[in-house]
C-alpha cells in the first residue's frame, strides 16, 4: 500500500497499462512527455527514482519501459494462432491441391531404345531453318492469337457483384463465409470456397459475388447470366446440404444470418421466376389477370403481397405489451372509460380517473355501484374476443369472454364463463379483436378448449328444443 503514496510510480503503472491493452498507441503518445519527475516538485522527503540521472540516460529511465509490463501481439484480437491450427490448415491445403494433382509413377523401360526408335521419337531440328522463318513471319503467342479470333467476348455478367468483396475494403465490417459450390464434381466439391462480403450486402449479392469468383477460379461450370438461377442453402461442414429448410431469402441482408457454412445450389425451372403467363383470379375481378397489362399485374400482386405482410407483422406484434383507451358498456349504469392493456399472458382494466368530476356525480356513483373496479385476468382464462356491431358514428362494440374462479372454502376449483362488453373507435376495436386472437392462437389453453366443447354442447341442446315436438 506503500506504492500508492509516491506519485511517480502512480504515473508509471498508469501509462504501461494502458500500453497494453491500448491497440492504437494512441494513450502511449499522450501520456508521455521530456521528463515527468522533474514537472512534479520534489520535497525533501519524496523518492523519485531516476531523479538524479543525466538527461542523456533518458532512454534506459524508469518512466521509458517496464520489464514486468510487456506489450504483445498475443493480446486481446490479436492472439497468435496455435501451432496446431496452423498445422491443420496446411494440411487442409495441401489436400486441396492433391485434388488437382496427378501422381505418375515412373518406370525404367527394361528394353532399351534402340538408335533407330530414338531417331523416330526425338528427331533433330534444324535451328537454321527455324531462324529463317521466324524472321520472314514474326512470331505471335497463342494468347494474341485467340484475342484476335474473338474481338467481342461478352463481358463477365457478375462483374458489378466484385466490388461487394470484403478483401477490397479496409475498415469496413465484413462477413466471412466457407460456400461449397455443388456444381463442381469429384473432390473439388468436397473443398468450400471462402469469400468475404461487405456486412450492408444483401444474400443476392453474395450469390453474385460467389458466381463471379466461380467464373473466374472453375472455368469448366457453364455458369447461367443470372443470379435468379441460384440459391444459398444451409450445409454441414462436411458440404452436405441441409434440404429440410428453404434457400435463403435473395432480399435480407447477410448480417442477419449466423450461419458458418452454405451451399450454391442451381435452381430447377419450377423454383425461380418463370416469365410465362397464366391466369389468375382475385376476388373483386371478373377477368383474368392474364388478359390484364403488366403494369397492372405487378400492382395487384404487389398489394397482395402487402396485404399478407401486414398480416404477418401483426401476428409478430400481437404478444408485446399495449394499452388502449376504451369504454365499458354496462346493461344499467352509463359507460365507464377504461385502459384495457394486453399482453402475451395477461390482460388487465384499470379505470380511467376523472380529475373534474363533481362531488354530486361521484355521490350517485357511490349508491348505484357505477364505479368501475381494476381487473386481472391471465390470458389462459381469456377464451374469446370477437366484434358485436358496428355503428355509424365511427364506433364499434366488441365482446370478451373469460373464466371467472368462484371463490369459495372448497378445495375443487369451479367457476363459469362470463362476458364484458367494450367499445371504441372502429379501428381500436379491430386491432384489440385481432391482437387477442393471434394471442389466442398462439397459446391454444385449456379454458379455450373447454370454452369450444361449451358452446357446442349448448347449440346442440338448442337445436334439440328446437326439432322437438309440439
Amino acid at each position: 500500500m506503500a506504492l500508492y503514496d509516491n506519485k511517480h510510480w502512480l504515473l508509471s503503472h498508469i501509462r504501461n497499462s494502458f500500453i497494453t491493452s491500448d491497440d492504437s498507441g494512441m494513450c502511449d503518445v499522450v501520456m508521455v512527455c521530456d521528463n515527468i519527475a522533474r514537472q512534479i516538485p520534489v520535497d525533501k522527503y519524496d523518492c523519485y527514482p531516476g531523479i538524479e540521472q543525466d538527461e542523456d540516460d533518458d532512454d534506459i529511465d524508469a518512466l521509458a519501459q517496464s520489464f514486468d509490463l510487456n506489450s504483445d501481439l498475443q493480446f486481446g484480437l490479436r492472439r497468435h494462432r496455435s501451432n496446431t491450427a496452423q498445422r491443420l490448415e496446411k494440411l487442409e491445403e495441401e489436400k486441396k491441391k492433391s485434388a488437382n494433382t496427378m501422381h505418375i509413377k515412373w518406370v525404367d523401360n527394361p528394353v532399351p531404345l534402340s538408335d533407330e526408335e530414338r531417331a523416330r521419337l526425338f528427331p533433330e531440328k534444324d535451328i537454321t531453318k527455324i531462324r529463317e522463318e521466324s524472321k520472314l513471319a514474326p512470331r505471335i503467342s497463342l494468347l494474341t492469337e485467340m484475342l484476335a479470333k474473338c474481338p467481342n467476348m461478352p463481358e463477365n455478367p457478375f462483374k458489378e457483384y466484385a466490388k461487394l468483396d470484403g478483401n477490397a475494403h479496409v475498415g469496413v465490417p465484413i462477413k466471412k463465409y466457407l460456400i461449397f459450390i455443388t456444381m463442381l464434381s469429384g473432390d473439388k466439391r468436397k473443398y468450400p470456397m471462402e469469400v468475404a462480403i461487405v456486412n450492408w450486402a444483401k444474400v443476392l449479392d453474395l450469390i453474385g459475388l460467389v458466381c463471379w469468383k466461380c467464373s473466374i477460379e472453375h472455368t469448366e461450370i457453364a455458369m447461367k447470366d443470372n443470379v435468379n438461377h441460384y440459391g444459398l442453402f444451409i450445409a454441414e461442414d462436411d458440404g452436405d446440404v441441409d434440404w429440410d429448410f428453404p434457400c435463403l431469402n435473395s432480399s435480407e441482408a447477410v448480417g442477419k444470418f449466423g450461419f458458418t457454412y452454405l451451399a450454391l445450389v442451381e435452381r430447377e425451372k419450377s423454383q425461380h421466376h418463370q416469365e410465362e403467363s397464366y391466369p389468375i383470379y382475385l376476388e373483386g375481378m371478373s377477368q383474368p389477370l392474364e388478359s390484364t397489362t403488366s403494369s397492372t399485374r405487378a400492382q395487384l400482386q404487389f398489394e397482395d403481397d402487402l396485404q399478407k405482410l401486414k398480416g404477418h407483422m401483426t401476428a409478430l406484434e400481437a404478444p408485446l405489451y399495449q394499452s388502449f383507451n376504451v369504454h365499458v358498456v354496462n346493461k344499467v349504469r352509463a359507460r365507464t372509460e377504461v385502459y384495457l392493456e394486453i399482453s402475451y399472458d395477461k390482460l388487465e382494466m384499470y379505470p380511467v380517473m376523472q380529475p373534474h368530476a363533481s362531488s354530486g356525480r361521484i355521490m350517485s356513483g357511490r349508491l348505484w355501484g357505477s364505479r368501475q373496479k381494476a381487473e386481472l385476468h391471465s390470458m389462459d382464462d381469456v377464451v374469446a374476443c370477437d366484434l358485436t356491431e358496428h355503428k355509424s358514428n365511427s364506433r364499434s362494440s366488441f365482446r370478451l369472454v373469460y373464466y371467472q374462479k368462484r371463490e369459495g372454502r372448497s378445495h375443487e376449483e369451479s367457476g363459469k364463463f362470463k362476458t364484458r362488453d367494450f367499445e371504441a373507435k372502429t379501428a381500436i376495436a379491430t386491432e384489440i379483436v385481432k391482437k387477442v386472437n393471434n394471442i389466442l392462437d398462439v397459446r391454444q389453453s385449456a379454458r379455450r378448449k373447454e370454452y369450444a366443447e361449451h358452446k357446442e354442447r349448448k347449440s346442440l341442446r338448442r337445436k334439440n328444443f328446437n326439432l322437438g315436438p309440439r
